[in-house]
């Protein structure tokens, strides 16, 4: 396939399994540069990701040649592993399984990276918007 020209803004949450509150200070400090370093080994760029103790949101472009559900997978799959296995921070970080995405306009972007780098505060105030912060509370299975 020849050089295909895209724009595609996702706005990505998922939780920790049954909403746990795992992700900690230390554990932020090490899943957000993987996150950004990984989707770049899949061709795809974070934008922004930031999230509270029991989710994350994440700003990303995915080229038209993968698959969204693929590509999310894949990157909560790693941290878990990477998490887990390789640094050994955690013995039993997971996912909840499924994620909620919206896509977005490039001239939404800066009020996405915003409510995206806010999120402490947002959750604090009790300012959040619905639709990104409600997805997958009924899903218990495990990804």
């Amino acid at each position: 396939m020849g050089k295909v020209f895209y724009k595609l803004f996702y706005h990505v949450t998922w939780a920790t399994y049954r909403r746990e509150e795992i992700i900690t200070e230390k554990i932020e400090g090490y899943l957000f540069p993987f996150l950004l370093n990984k989707a770049k080994r899949f061709n795809c760029e974070i934008l922004g990701c930031n999230g509270i103790s029991n989710h994350v949101h994440v700003a990303i472009v995915i080229p038209p040649s993968e698959s969204i559900s693929n590509i999310i997978g894949k990157l909560k799959g790693s941290v878990s592993y990477f998490l887990n296995k390789e640094l050994q921070v955690t013995k039993d970080f997971s996912w909840q399984a499924g994620f909620g995405v919206l896509s977005f306009a490039e001239k939404d972007l800066p009020g996405i990276l915003r409510y995206i780098e806010r999120q402490k505060e947002h959750h604090r105030m009790g300012d959040t918007k619905d639709v990104m912060e409600l997805f997958g509370d009924n899903d218990n299975d495990k990804e």
